[in-house]
């Protein structure tokens, strides 16, 4: 496995359109408001179990992607001396955080108490995207929106091309710690030192580029 990235961007959000969710990481501006629990149940109720799963897993995708989206917002606020807005975005961000720590808790087979925000999926420029290899890669689909990142790979060996998995995952007990802290320091007036833990829990998201079946592209000899 290597870490380089040698993909084609447009076959990426290829298959991020047909395999996984290429939804932006974070947003520079606060969520719209989750639907409503009357349609999400009734969406919920019609799924298989493994579509379940994966609902499931792409709520709490969502949640952990609101949540960084409110800390960005409020850091940002920060910088420009707008420290009452900054902590009600901050407040958002504790409750969703809080949250995902009892789902995650409760219902995610991964123990890392890390939740995944993105996942994409790519080929090398000039790979034929067909039908039995977009089913191929749907196999890992489950895997990737739950965080099992050595299973996906794993599975991804067995389809004999090159190819690129990332992923960014969020440290929710930690970002929360985080989050609370930069409350604390609101309190105290001392909007600098909230900024600075703000950035700290910006940068404490854990993200990787795989290529995996990596050709040589300039053999020896």
């Amino acid at each position: 496995m290597h870490t380089t990235a040698k993909n084609s961007v447009a076959t990426l959000l290829l298959l991020a359109t047909t395999t996984f969710s290429a939804t932006a990481v974070m947003a520079t501006t606060a969520p719209k408001p989750a639907p409503t629990t009357s349609a999400v149940a009734g969406t919920h109720a019609n799924l298989s179990p493994e579509q379940q799963k994966i609902y499931q897993a792409d709520v709490r995708a969502q949640q952990g992607r609101e949540a960084m989206s409110y800390i960005v917002a409020a850091h940002r606020l920060l910088s420009g001396q707008h420290a009452d807005e900054a902590r009600q975005y901050l407040e958002q961000a504790k409750g969703l955080l809080t949250k995902l720590k009892s789902s995650t808790i409760a219902g995610n087979e991964s123990t890392s108490g890390r939740v995944p925000i993105y996942s994409q999926l790519g080929v090398k420029e000039g790979v034929e995207i067909t039908e039995q290899l977009k089913q191929q890669l749907g196999k890992t689909h489950l895997d990737a929106v739950r965080g099992n990142h050595e299973k996906v790979v794993e599975s991804l060996k067995a389809v004999d091309i090159e190819l690129q998995y990332s992923f960014v995952d969020l440290p929710v007990a930690a970002t929360l710690e985080k989050v609370e802290s930069a409350l604390k320091s609101l309190s105290a007036k001392d909007p600098g030192q909230a900024g600075e833990i703000l950035a700290d829990a910006e940068a404490g998201l854990i993200h990787d580029s795989i290529v995996v079946n990596a050709v040589d592209e300039n053999p020896a000899g």
